[in-house]
């Protein structure tokens, strides 16, 4: 009789809470698409006073290109080309490295040479790269240099975690293309500056990386493997304290990746390099 009383009162339990769980899941869907409707009559709101993110292009190790006003100067001087180590490995799979340049390679860093300031103007595909082949780390750094002037006259903002539906109850129906734009704007940036950081760390220009990738965790880069990255970084030079900090900006992050960041600072800070 006992066992009896105990298994009913489990399925009572279980029906009760069944019940409440199919309310609240009814009740969250009510609300969300109470929200979508609304949203889409919200008028336009100003939205000149926002965080906008201003890339600070002085304070940042640019080599081969600079944003000048409503254009972009390659830099008179002609640093000395970069080799990866002999053991260098990418993981993420989105660039390689040749030590020994090609002739493909000496036409395409013929092609960025002749990139003077008046040539700002000319349309991107002036820019020419060379499809079919690993590019030498010197001219990938000038590439990726290139990319990230060309957003010094772009709006930019973080609008990381933020829905649609949000956006257009906070800002407006009307503002929603711009400002998915300006979002779009600082995927390219942290993207841009994740795979700075890397060939900078790759050329042995470390501290050069630790600011490229300090200043992308800064702005609120959700890209794993800057964290992870500048986390190898601090540890090499003892930098524990700067790694702790980096778990605290990793958990103020509104990302789906915050879990997996976190993790990999976890593994970095507990196994020896």
């Amino acid at each position: 009789m006992p066992i009896l009383f105990g298994l009913t009162l489990i399925i009572i339990v279980f029906i009760h809470f069944s019940k409440s769980r199919g309310k609240n899941v009814k009740k969250n869907s009510e609300e969300f698409w109470r929200k979508e409707r609304d949203s889409k009559f919200v008028p336009r709101k100003d939205i000149s006073s926002l965080d906008y993110i201003s890339v600070p292009y002085s304070f940042l190790p640019f080599r081969y290109y600079t944003p000048g006003a409503g254009n972009i100067a390659r830099l008179s001087h002609n640093p000395a080309p970069v080799s990866a180590p002999a053991d260098f490995t990418d993981d993420s799979g989105s660039f390689s490295v040749v030590s020994e340049p090609s002739d493909a390679h000496r036409i395409a860093n013929e092609l960025l040479s002749e990139l003077e300031p008046s040539d700002a103007s000319l349309p991107e595909s002036t820019y020419a790269r060379t499809p079919d082949y690993s590019a030498p780390l010197a001219e990938e750094l000038a590439g990726v240099e290139l990319e990230l002037c060309k957003l010094a006259d772009s709006k930019i903002l973080n609008l990381t975690g933020i829905s649609n539906t949000e956006l257009r109850l906070t800002y407006g129906t009307a503002n929603l293309d711009l400002l998915t734009a300006y979002d779009q704007n600082f995927t390219v940036l942290i993207r841009g500056l994740q795979k700075w950081g890397t060939l900078l760390a790759t050329a042995e220009k470390k501290e050069d990386a630790i600011t490229v990738l300090a200043y992308a965790v800064s702005i609120g880069s959700d890209i794993a493997g800057t964290y992870a990255l500048l986390a190898r970084l601090y540890k090499e030079q003892g930098e524990f304290q700067k790694i702790e900090a980096l778990k605290e900006s990793a958990e103020a992050l509104s990302t789906l990746m915050k879990p997996s960041i976190l993790r990999d600072l976890e593994q970095i800070t507990a196994v020896d390099l």
